[in-house]
């Protein structure tokens, strides 16, 4: 079998690696690949034959079509898997607890609830409601929230009957929920802890799925009316969802109002 020339071989990858990349928006023909690449269709043809074989790419659902294979799959996957959130992101929560003095809380969620992985203590609240490895339900506090109304509406709603929440709590669960939609971030005033309020965004992965909520928190009065605070948030959790792959096209979050005094 003859070894191709180092530039060729460079040249090859190039253009699988290009491939590949177009393939994870979704299925695509090999015209449309070969489209959007710029190739003829007779080099795209003979690129995805060697794809397949090596299982980066695989037969779509519909004839004629081609997707991610399992290994592309299988890689992506293990990446996740091994991705340490708290290291990637520490120097932008690190940033924010700098800036603002106030404590920085990063939850994952597993299931119903939330785990805090992450908490960066400001000043004046020393709180014991969320620590460094406990756990919420995603109905309650400020980052399991902003995860829950970050998700499809359908998976949202399941977790929220299988939670159980009061009548009381649905309704304020609900308001927080509408608030998300209408502004891209929650707002907690004394809900877990007297006198102590926060603000929380979800953080997205590179399939535009929530994997995370950022939140930061300290007394009310440091909190509540504060737009600098609330855009300091929503960049830095738009920065995390960067980090993970996330198209700043395929969401918008953004705030025209900081939350207000009740």
């Amino acid at each position: 079998m003859q070894t191709l020339p180092p530039p060729q071989r460079l040249e090859i990858l190039d253009k699988a690696n290009a491939l590949i990349t177009e393939l994870e928006g979704g299925e695509l023909t090999a015209a449309e690949l070969a489209g959007r690449l710029d190739e003829p269709v007779s080099s795209i043809y003979r690129l995805i034959r060697t794809l397949l074989r090596l299982d980066w790419v695989m037969h779509g659902s519909v004839r004629g079509t081609y997707r991610l294979g399992l290994r592309m799959l299988a890689a992506g996957s293990a990446f996740f898997d091994t991705l340490d959130m708290r290291a990637l992101f520490s120097p932008i929560l690190m940033n924010m607890r700098d800036r603002t003095m106030l404590t920085v809380y990063l939850c994952l969620p597993h299931g119903l609830i939330a785990t805090c992985v992450e908490r960066l203590a400001g000043r004046g609240v020393r709180s014991l409601d969320m620590t460094l490895g406990s756990t919420m339900p995603l109905t309650d506090g400020g980052a399991p929230v902003a995860i829950l109304a970050a998700m499809k509406e359908r998976e949202a709603a399941e977790v929220i009957r299988q939670l159980e929440p009061t009548p009381a709590q649905l309704h304020l669960l609900e308001e927080k929920i509408a608030g998300f939609r209408k502004s891209g971030f929650v707002v907690t005033d004394g809900d877990v802890t007297r006198g102590v309020a926060g603000i929380a965004t979800p953080i997205f992965d590179h399939h535009d799925r929530v994997v995370a909520g950022l939140s930061v928190g300290g007394l009310r009065h440091d909190v509540i009316g504060r737009e600098d605070l609330v855009q300091m948030l929503l960049t830095a959790g738009q920065e995390c969802s960067k980090l993970l792959g996330w198209n700043s096209n395929t969401v918008t979050i953004e705030s025209d109002e900081a939350p207000k005094e009740s």
